[in-house]
């Protein structure tokens, strides 16, 4: 997957465009030193790197600090580039110098048949944007997606890096890094502007077409929007965390007797219609379980990676 990734990229059209292609390895057991490396040697551009912590945060804000052009963009190694990807990141930083963010257009790669129970509306959680196919500017709760997304690097040097206590790390499905950056990325003033030519291909694999990921995934999105709360510049105090985690408990408890038919769907049709209510459980009780701790330990207010 990672080496169609970079396959990929080198296919992009790149006449009259200074760049390097960063490859980092977040402390992988596979191929992955093997392919990038491999890369590195044969690609004057081509740097491999590999970053022992662990976490997408860590690898990003290395990045970061190891690349050395004006404008800084990231995409994961499950895409494939659209010819003109590295054409349309140039010329929108060009055309617009007061943008400071540049979010592109990532479109779904079915690795296997479609489930008819994943509609559309459920798309974002694979990080396909639904933007539309004109450049306009955007701002949350629209949001550029990590798989496809460059800024200037006057933001890093102005806001600092992706908050660490975020973001995936082995065995969970933690997220908010990028969120939160964004979040300041707005609330510092900042323009983001979303570029549909800028397109990526998002392969979504058959492991994650399922509904028991896509509830564990939601899972997750409960724990990570109460943890990026609390790193906030306005964490809630411990009496409106108890009140907040009192009010989820009793969403949870009030439809208790719902709870184990939503959650053992099983057909399609079942499953379909279920989905929504099943989403709104899953994240309730994702958000329960960040909240308990949440009251047993001092506010932080994490400073990001500088």
């Amino acid at each position: 997957m990672f080496e169609e990734t970079v396959r990929s990229f080198l296919d992009c059209r790149t006449d009259g465009i200074e760049y390097e292609l960063l490859l980092l390895d977040n402390n992988s057991t596979d191929k992955t030193r093997e392919i990038g490396e491999g890369f590195a040697a044969r690609f004057q551009r081509i740097r491999y790197i590999n970053e022992p912590l662990q976490g997408h945060p860590h690898t990003k804000n290395r990045g970061v600090r190891e690349s050395r052009g004006e404008i800084v963009a990231f995409v994961d190694d499950d895409v494939y580039f659209s010819p003109g990807w590295l054409e349309a990141i140039a010329s929108a930083f060009e055309r617009r110098p007061d943008v400071a963010c540049i979010g592109g257009k990532a479109v779904p790669h079915f690795e296997a048949d479609r489930p008819s129970w994943l509609e559309d509306y459920l798309l974002p959680v694979y990080s396909i944007t639904q933007y539309g196919d004109y450049e306009r500017e955007i701002q949350p709760p629209e949001y550029p997606f990590g798989c496809n997304m460059a800024f200037r690097r006057s933001v890093f040097e102005q806001l600092g890096g992706f908050p660490t206590s975020l973001g995936r790390k082995p065995g969970n499905l933690l997220s908010n890094d990028e969120t939160y950056f964004l979040l300041c990325v707005a609330k510092g003033g900042l323009k983001t502007l979303y570029s549909p030519d800028a397109q990526v291909s998002h392969r979504i694999l058959p492991d994650r077409m399922t509904r028991h990921w896509l509830l564990r995934r939601w899972y997750w999105q409960g724990i990570s929007d109460v943890a990026m709360r609390q790193i906030g510049d306005e964490p809630l105090p411990r009496l409106n965390l108890a009140k907040q985690a009192i009010k989820t408990l009793y969403g949870v408890l009030r439809q208790w007797k719902d709870i184990a038919g939503l959650l053992s769907a099983r057909s399609e049709h079942d499953g379909s219609k279920a989905i929504p209510k099943q989403i709104k459980v899953v994240w309730e009780l994702g958000a329960l379980r960040q909240i308990c701790p949440e009251l047993f330990v001092l506010p932080k207010r994490e400073k990001i990676a500088k």
